[in-house]
């Protein structure tokens, strides 16, 4: 979808669609409104759902070609991880286009079940040197899940789903086990799932009402936020520009619109397909512009960790490279803390090249930095872990800050969480510069 090749298994797979479907809805709704005598818009709108039309389209052709050749969750698997485990409580996200999330909605929550034959047979299954893998049914009681019909749940307890429909499987309530030198990929414990329907949320409003509460309340903000704020601002609230905040802060000396602010309003004009052909074309310049900073910095990272030009690392390493360019266009640089901190911990691009190129173990790569220590999570979780350090460090960070120094913890002093130590560095100005683990566990 607009140039991203997705694949079954990426995170936030269905984000963008559910995005785009909602543009489509709100454009065709306005379409229906709108005065005949109104053509240019009309003509605009037209256009611009059929160009999201056909990305839809093709996003959905594209993942249920993916689906027909390979699914992600086989019966012995979910019984494995999950199911053996005596009321192990678990979320489950189908596929959005599987026939289980239009029988049951796209989330429901349960434990699996299973009789006693299937548990016998699923046990056998799972001690055997090359485990089957079978995209079968799989019975689950969703009795607390209040979002289900009392006739889902009679489906989903006698019949159950097809594992194959499954996108994504989270769970609470982990067994007990010994987490240091532990081998392999982890879960964050005490891990509580909320599910959340994007339907009709409006992501711009929330941004702005956040930002300002946080002005409101004294709390910083970093100088992406300032830019975001005041460019929502001025398109969501007309006649802001005379706020003070935004004429301190969205303006030069000579009252010229700053090029972030710019970029953040039209963003926002985009996304509630609100924008004019003209600003179309200046957005795509910005969006140019941040294309060639990011590749500068993906060239410079890869330069250091591997000696490789981006066309041989491309070359030879041509998924890591597509998780990049994905990363290029959908990474925003964001505050991690900013809670009872002197200034907000924040990271950007050059933070996250930096902590997933050398130390993601979905993004091994060899060079100086093949045998440096990976985390043993997920990829979608490395940041979680990461919020979780900077908030069990806040008061040495505060120390560091407050004198205008940089944090640095590492070797005997680093942080233990979760059976690992990790070192973590901060700059002054409350960038994230490194986060990685002190050591792997002997495999």
């Amino acid at each position: 979808m607009f140039g991203i090749k997705s694949k079954i298994n990426d995170g936030m797979l269905y984000l963008l669609n559910d995005m785009v479907e909602n543009q489509v809805v709100n454009a065709k709704k306005e379409l229906t409104e709108l005065p005949e005598e109104n053509s240019e818009r009309r003509e605009f709108l037209t256009a611009q759902i059929a160009a999201y039309e056909a990305q839809l389209k093709q996003f959905k052709e594209d993942i249920d070609k993916q689906l027909s050749e390979k699914f992600q969750f086989s019966v012995e698997e979910l019984y494995a991880m999950y199911g053996q485990y005596d009321r192990k409580y678990i979320s489950v996200e189908f596929h959005k286009f599987s026939e289980s999330a239009a029988k049951f909605g796209r989330n429901i929550g349960g434990v699996l079940t299973y009789y006693k034959k299937e548990r016998e047979e699923l046990e056998d299954a799972i001690s055997q040197e090359n485990v089957p893998r079978t995209n079968g049914l799989v019975k689950i009681d969703c009795s607390k899940d209040e979002k289900l019909s009392d006739g889902q749940k009679k489906e989903l307890i006698e019949n159950g789903f097809v594992s194959g429909d499954i996108y994504e499987v989270l769970a609470s309530d982990f067994p007990v086990a010994k987490s240091y030198n532990q081998t392999g990929v982890k879960d964050i414990p005490n891990t509580i799932t909320v599910n959340v329907d994007p339907t009709d949320f409006d992501p711009n409003s929330a941004y702005l009402w956040l930002y300002g509460q946080r002005i409101k309340n004294g709390v910083f903000l970093i100088e992406e936020e300032i830019a975001k704020f005041c460019g929502l601002s001025l398109y969501l609230k007309p006649g802001s520009e005379n706020y003070d905040f935004v004429k301190e802060n969205g303006f030069d000396e000579n009252g010229q619109k700053l090029t972030k602010v710019r970029y953040f309003e039209l963003e926002a004009k985009l996304y509630a397909t609100d924008i004019s052909k003209e600003e179309l074309l200046e957005f795509n310049e910005f969006l140019q512009a941040r294309k060639v900073e990011r590749i500068e910095a993906i060239k410079k990272e890869i330069k250091r960790s591997t000696n490789k030009t981006l066309e041989q690392f491309a070359e030879e390493y041509p998924d890591i490279y597509s998780e990049l360019q994905k990363s290029r266009v959908q990474f925003e640089t964001e505050s991690l803390e900013y809670h009872e901190v002197v200034i907000p911990i924040y990271w950007d691009y050059p933070s996250f090249l930096h902590i997933y190129l050398r130390h993601c173990d979905e993004l091994a790569i060899e060079g100086h930095f093949e045998n440096k220590t990976k985390f043993q999570y997920t990829q979608k979780d490395i940041k979680r872990i990461l919020k979780i350090a900077i908030e069990e460090l806040k008061p040495q960070i505060n120390e560091k800050l407050k004198e205008g120094k940089d944090f640095r913890i590492y070797g005997d002093r680093s942080l233990y969480f979760n059976g690992n130590h990790y070192s973590l560095h901060i700059l002054a100005d409350g960038r994230v510069a490194a986060f990685h683990p002190m050591e792997n566990p002997t495999e």
